[in-house]
């Protein structure tokens, strides 16, 4: 329930808005969640000191007035029903955002302090501007006095000492930033309690378009732990990516919170059981990924797919005897989406929606390079007047039109926009030169119905060539099309 206030003569405005819902409702009070104000000579500021620091501010505002500026939105005047209506269900869903990204804050910073472990995030400049409250425990000293601040400060250490490289810490951040890969270290530091030694676990920063924000950190004080079954039960609950672990005859005996998540089952239903039959059963389908040891798998739960990248690890004890190893599983789901939508804008051409010329060659590749292929290379009629005449946009619209007359005409072969205005329609395997040019004859039959006054006319001209059996050369069939596209304009076009 959010709780609104109404400022000024508020009548009109609660006609509009009706009564109060089980979403929000009127209220006089000043720890209000959002304040609408029909006030021409509010103060806004005073009203923002009255107000909670999180409150939304919408101003019924008219251009001649000022202080808009302090406003989180603005409501112009005469308030119409229907859009005021609109513009404050907008309101409700802007608090809901507000209200999520807040407990989305409060679940990272609760998360972090309950982990007993050091957690820090770092800007490119080696800068903490997160950590947690273990951290601050353990190097004395306040979390305001510690943000915004590097290594050297927050451990008292010369410039002179950190530059030389004397700190493992300084050759992991470089590697993690340089590298964009994460990193495991040992290192030794002097705190509150004397000198202690930290097992950290980094890795890059990355922002949704893989922008390099700076680095994340865990750091596990293993001074007091006297085996490694203790360390990995930490470390397992410590890092955000799915662990299995299994021992040396292969059953499984550990799992995280996070395996639990990603495959939704309970981690009781896989300790005890041999982690290859597992395994085998729970993934749909596998492959390695290039140039690394890691393996690509996707596996199905809940009614989503989701895609995983497997790294697994073998685990020694102190002499050097594999007792066992761990699986990483990372969800690349999100990854892999955003790469095939690359891979399609690529291939395809923005304004209509055809392929490109990439596409075009790689269509020809994967049919082996082997004709016969046929082309009809289509080159629109004196387009250059309708850009001059009626402008660009006009212009834009009839390569659209273009484009879906093609599809219309040619479901049976690969379109391609080569060219400002021109075009591609390619069919492999043998075709007979009537079947073209009937085909090419249909298509400037039906273009001159579509493009016809009152707005404009336009034709195009064809021309069509062909390759036999045999080894292809792709562009020399390309340049005869050409040609033959040239001599349609010398014969007058369309």
């Amino acid at each position: 329930m959010y709780h609104v206030k109404v400022i000024g003569p508020d009548e009109k405005l609660r006609e509009i808005l009706g009564p109060g819902t089980a979403r929000w409702d009127y209220t006089e009070a000043w720890d209000a969640d959002a304040a609408v104000v029909d006030q021409p000579d509010a103060d806004l500021a005073q009203l923002r000191g009255l107000l909670p620091k999180d409150a939304l501010i919408v101003l019924c505002w008219t251009q001649d007035m000022e202080g808009g500026g302090l406003a989180d939105e603005l409501w112009e005047k005469p308030l119409g029903p229907e859009l005021t209506r609109v513009r404050f269900a907008k309101l409700l869903d802007r608090l809901d955002r507000e209200r999520e990204r807040g407990l989305l804050r409060t679940y990272l910073d609760t998360l972090m302090d309950i982990v007993p472990d050091m957690i820090w995030f770092k800007d490119l400049e080696g800068n903490h501007f997160k950590l947690n409250d273990a951290f601050c425990q353990i190097v004395g000293k306040e979390k305001a006095d510690i943000l915004g601040k590097d290594h050297c400060y927050i451990w008292d250490v010369s410039r002179e000492e950190f530059e030389r490289g004397e700190f493992v810490c300084k050759e992991t951040d470089e590697y993690v930033l340089k590298e964009r890969k994460r990193c495991t270290s040992t290192e030794v530091v002097k705190s509150e309690q004397g000198m202690r030694q930290f097992n950290t676990y980094k890795a890059p920063l990355l922002d949704r378009d893989g922008t390099l924000l700076g680095s994340v950190g865990v750091g596990h004080d293993v001074t007091d732990l006297k085996n490694m079954g203790l360390e990995l039960e930490i470390v397992l609950n410590s890092v955000p990516f799915a662990i299995l672990v299994w021992n040396k005859d292969g059953v499984v005996i550990n799992a995280n919170a996070r395996f639990e998540e990603y495959f939704g089952i309970a981690r009781e239903q896989v300790i005890g059981r041999q982690y290859r039959a597992w395994a085998d059963g729970a993934f749909v389908s596998a492959k390695p990924l290039a140039d690394t040891d890691n393996i690509e798998a996707e596996l199905t739960t809940a009614g989503r797919t989701k895609t995983l990248e497997l790294h697994e690890e073998p685990i020694f004890d102190f002499f050097h005897n594999e007792v066992g190893a761990l699986c990483i599983y990372r969800d690349i789901t999100a990854e892999r989406a955003m790469e095939r939508q690359i891979l399609q804008s690529s291939n395809t051409d923005f304004l209509t929606g055809l392929n490109n010329r990439r596409a075009f060659y790689r269509h020809v590749r994967e049919h082996g390079g082997v004709g016969p292929l046929s082309l009809l290379y289509v080159d629109l009629d004196h387009f250059k007047h309708i850009n001059d005449t009626y402008g660009h946009q006009a212009g834009d619209e009839v390569l659209t039109q273009m484009a879906d007359l093609l599809r219309a005409c040619f479901p049976d072969a690969f379109l391609a926009r080569i060219g400002g205005d021109e075009f591609l329609v390619s069919f492999f395997g043998a075709q007979d030169k009537s079947f073209l040019e009937h085909r090419a004859a249909a298509f400037l039959e039906k273009m001159a119905a579509v493009f016809a006054p009152p707005r404009y006319r336009l034709s195009a001209s064809i021309g069509i060539a062909w390759s036999g059996p045999g080894e292809l050369d792709i562009d020399q069939l390309i340049r005869q099309s050409d040609d033959a596209l040239y001599q349609a304009k010398l014969q007058g076009r369309a």
